[in-house]
């Protein structure tokens, strides 16, 4: 009988052992820092416009671009913007039709990829609509973009 007391004693020693380490509280500077990487800040949107010289309605591997549908821009500056849309933006009912030679105006968050000045598109603005492309947080919807019903205007345009 005495043996099992010996043995169940050291399994319960042996048991507690990952317990025993002490337990630190937080400091004010660790709740304070985010733990998660931001890729898409909106406090670092731009917003371009520029004039549509194509459009790829889906990027391969082969053309060394990221998934997704494209749009390359040309700004005012003669500057070529590859304006990436995700998955959604060019297909299905209500999306994203554009045309070489169209203006467009865009809003995101530039980024560097592969040494390729790349936005992701978060708004796209053509045709009088306004098109979501991705949310405040960089993630690109999961279905068509639908417009958010504003209509835009130019200077003495009737409606």
């Amino acid at each position: 009988m005495k043996w099992r007391f010996t043995f169940l004693g050291a399994f319960v020693v042996l048991a507690l052992c990952p317990f025993s380490s002490p337990i630190l509280a937080q400091t004010a500077e660790a709740t304070t820092k985010s733990s998660v990487i931001l890729w898409y800040d909106v406090t670092k949107e731009a917003t371009l416009t520029g004039t549509v010289s194509s459009a790829v309605e889906k990027g391969t591997p082969g053309m060394k671009m990221l998934g997704g549908s494209h749009l390359f821009v040309e700004t005012a500056s003669g500057k070529v913007i590859d304006a990436s849309l995700g998955s959604f933006a060019m297909r299905g009912e209500g999306a994203l039709s554009v045309a070489s030679g169209e203006q467009i105006q865009l809003t995101g968050v530039l980024k560097v990829i592969k040494g390729t000045e790349v936005l992701f598109t978060r708004l796209v603005r053509a045709n009088g609509r306004v098109y979501k492309i991705r949310n405040e947080h960089g993630f690109a919807r999961t279905s068509p973009p639908t417009d958010s019903g504003v209509i835009f205007q130019t200077k003495g345009a009737q409606q």
